[in-house]
């Protein structure tokens, strides 16, 4: 693509910004705070900051990239658009009743999401589609513009249309777009036959209300985002990240802004692959902690995990079923309530928690002077001698050591009567012991052994913790990547352009129409195309990979399974059965030959190939190296249970083929290493810490 690429990541603390030269690999980093209120105010003035530090023009910059979580914040706090949605008569409750599993089956008092859409703006209408896409009852269009002019009354400015069996019929919902873009043309409208047409009603409705919902507010985001880069000059490309790891542009991000739910997170797992593979290191975990949470990913076999369904706003943080559950493809991982800025207190027990609650970027913890009066991980690392106070971000922002000891002794250490230090480790030991339990559970349910993968610890917190969590986790191997403040960042720069469509059509594999399928996949390949050609892909470039979603005949659950190229007919279902049997057997470890299978959704992922990048992180970092420590400093280490003196260094005075032995404190401008004891970190070539316990 471009020869001069900008990638930025807003999260909930920090916007990070990676400029990239993909010529000659030449890369330059910055870290600005993030601007809640407004999140462009933030992106702008860090755009202006890194390209005058590299001494680039807007003009010269050829390509941006955007990774955000505003539509997983806009979902949590509840700041979409008044939605409304049209829906089949009889099955406006469809959010409330949901796929009626309790997500706690012994809480009497169990607490669900609150639907997106009240019950007054849920509207059923006369029409109705079988099964099998037969029209049984004809569309009446009068209850349509009568619900229309309803909505208008109330306020409501954006409407989904989501009625039944339209994933294999759509006619009805195309029908009801025409009409509302026609005569009431300031809706803004989602159809589920576009946004997730796909078996499962509640699943499906669920997707296309929190696609409504927040679709206005994205429209003006990006629209103004968009605007503001052109307005200081930009004339190149701009593109957003999507959950499941591929990049598109702006008229598809609006079109479908649920699918950027975990924009950001998605790329911090693309970078730990890329990392990984450029090592040779083809399983790891992938570890990334910033302000407001840390995300935790499996690679395996050099490729991120993938999920068909995406859950957000969960009510209980760790209890699967207690959110919104959403029919978008995204890339497996979970998410936890732990990072810097995340809170420390004491509960109605009397015990100390940490998280998941976080100060965020304003007013922050404590100790960043901005009005914080609540302990958080970052005072806690601070006073436990973790943190330079004089060089966070370069020294660019000064650390307050009293602010941060004061908050802590008269929130935690007085109420518990214990000292300043004892309340700081505490505030540690929780919050690495929630993030190593949840990742051994996420391994575990997978089948998998921590001990089998090394850990690759990135974001602004992440170095921090990657050790103590290593112990924990009886990891041997901890990397710590150049830039690790910003990797995530670097992420949606060495990612492809792509994107996933899927079509639901069941059938058993024994009566396919497979000129259906042949159908179903022209018609997917034909929209990629067009989609890709538009972000400025080339045709001959485009590659396609299909899967299936299928099961045994009976089953509640199905799986993905690849599906062959070509045109498709009954001589591809010996192919296809082979495929599933070894998905099933990798998935249980055994498989059956004699139940009839059954399709249930057909999936294509159409995606540009990998950029073959070589980094190099800029060259003014790494001037002088000494390979000396710049000081020493008492830090609090787990494993001796004491505070031990020990050297602090520069990370990027380090040569590659630099040994040191633990415990030692590595720092950079957005991120500091901690190696513990009975360890040994090396430096390699490409400027990543090996950290072998």
């Amino acid at each position: 693509m471009s020869a001069l690429k900008l990638g930025i990541d807003v999260g909930g603390t920090f916007t990070d910004f990676v400029l990239l030269n993909v010529s000659d690999g030449k890369m330059e980093i910055g870290k600005n705070l993030t601007t809640p209120k407004d999140p462009s105010q933030g992106v702008i003035s860090g755009c202006r900051k890194i390209l005058e530090k590299a001494r680039i023009s807007f003009e010269s910059l050829q390509t941006v990239i955007h990774g955000t979580t505003l539509v997983t914040n806009t979902l949590i706090e509840r700041k979409g658009a008044p939605t409304g949605l049209i829906t089949t008569k009889g099955f406006r409750d469809i959010l409330e009743t949901g796929n009626e599993i309790r997500y706690d089956l012994y809480d009497l008092q169990i607490e669900k999401p609150k639907p997106l859409v009240p019950r007054r703006y849920r509207i059923g209408i006369s029409e109705r589609i079988n099964s099998s896409g037969e029209v049984l009852k004809s569309l009446d269009l009068d209850e349509v513009r009568k619900a229309a002019e309803y909505f208008q009354k109330h306020g409501i400015t954006s409407i989904a249309v989501c009625l039944l069996h339209a994933y294999r019929n759509p006619v009805h919902e195309q029908q009801i777009i025409r009409l509302l873009n026609e005569e009431f043309p300031f809706f803004h409208v989602s159809i589920s036959s576009h946004v997730a047409p796909e078996i499962k009603e509640y699943e499906r409705t669920s997707t296309t209300a929190a696609n409504a919902y927040v679709q206005p507010i994205m429209k003006r985001y990006l629209r103004y985002l968009e605007s503001e880069l052109k307005r200081n000059g930009f004339r190149g490309g701009f593109y957003v990240m999507i959950s499941s790891g591929g990049i598109t542009n702006v008229a598809v991000a609006e079109a479908t802004p649920i699918k950027l739910c975990e924009s950001g997170p998605a790329a911090g797992a693309l970078v730990a692959a890329f990392y990984g593979n450029c090592m040779g290191l083809h399983d790891l975990i992938s570890f990334d902690m910033g302000g407001t949470t840390a995300k935790i990913c499996l690679i395996n076999d050099g490729r991120p995990t993938y999920s068909r369904e995406f859950e957000a706003a969960r009510i209980s943080r760790f209890k699967k079923g207690s959110g919104f559950t959403f029919k978008i493809p995204s890339i497996e991982m979970i998410e936890i309530g732990a990072g810097g800025g995340s809170i420390g207190y004491i509960d109605p027990m009397g015990l100390l928690k940490v998280g998941p609650r976080s100060a965020g970027a304003s007013p922050g913890p404590a100790c960043y002077g901005f009005g914080g009066d609540e302990p958080t991980v970052t005072d806690a690392a601070l006073i436990l001698g973790y943190l330079n106070p004089d060089y966070f971000l370069g020294g660019e922002m000064e650390l307050n050591m009293d602010r941060a000891r004061e908050v802590v002794k008269r929130r935690l250490a007085d109420p518990l009567n214990i000292s300043v230090e004892e309340a700081a480790i505490g505030i540690n030991q929780i919050v690495t012991e929630n993030m190593a339990t949840a990742t051994r559970i996420h391994i575990a349910e997978r089948g998998k052994d921590p001990r089998r993968y090394a850990l690759l610890a990135f974001g602004g917190a992440g170095p921090i913790h990657a050790f103590r969590i290593a112990e924990l986790l009886k990891i041997n191997t901890i990397i710590c990547p150049p830039a690790a403040g910003t990797a995530s960042a670097l992420g949606l720069l060495v990612t492809p352009m792509a994107l996933d469509f899927a079509k639901s059509y069941i059938s058993r594999l024994d009566s396919i129409n497979w000129e259906h399928v042949n159908q179903i996949y022209r018609e997917m390949e034909t929209e990629a195309v067009c989609a890709l050609m538009e972000s400025g892909a080339k045709r001959d470039e485009i590659l396609f990979e299909r899967t299936a979603d299928m099961q045994y005949a009976g089953q509640f659950y199905e799986i993905p399974s690849r599906v062959p190229a070509g045109r498709l007919s009954s001589k591809s279902v010996s192919e296809i059965k082979d495929m599933f049997y070894k998905s099933y057997e990798k998935a249980f470890g055994r498989y059956m030959t004699d139940a009839p299978i059954r399709v249930l959704t057909w999936r294509l992922r159409a995606h540009c190939p990998v950029p073959g990048l070589e980094i190099k992180y800029a060259q003014s970092r790494m001037n002088g190296r000494k390979n000396e420590p710049k000081g020493f400093r008492h830090a609090y280490f787990p494993a001796a249970r004491s505070f031990i003196e020990c050297a602090v260094y520069e990370r990027y005075s380090l040569k590659p083929g630099t040994t040191l032995c633990g415990p030692v404190i590595l720092e950079e401008r957005e991120s500091t290493t901690i190696v513990g004891v009975d360890s040994e970190v090396s430096v390699d070539e490409r400027l990543n810490l090996i950290i072998r316990r």
